[in-house]
């Protein structure tokens, strides 16, 4: 146990030689170019939905195609989904 702490200290003080030398060329070939991208240009303000009767509701539900639609939709991946936009009469 005593003969292997010289050799950890040894190859320890290698390692640190190796990565303590700047590699100039690299950093002279490579700019890193960062861009900022920030996550709030595509945020929409909560807007209050505007209600219809349920009569109405349960007529466009029935004319989508019932809830068998809205059951294949939840068994879809996220990225498979279609965007079902039904516009409420105002």
């Amino acid at each position: 146990m005593k003969t292997s702490y010289p050799i950890l200290i040894l190859v320890s003080l290698l390692m640190v030689k190796a990565y303590a030398q700047p590699d100039e060329a690299k950093d002279s070939a490579q700019t890193s170019h960062l861009e900022y991208h920030s996550v709030l240009t595509q945020y929409q303000a909560y807007r209050e939905q505007t209600l219809i009767p349920w009569v109405e509701a349960n007529d466009t539900v029935a004319r989508i195609g019932g809830w068998r639609v809205y059951a294949k939709e939840a068994q879809m991946p996220p990225q498979a989904q279609p965007a079902v936009n039904v516009e409420a009469k105002q």
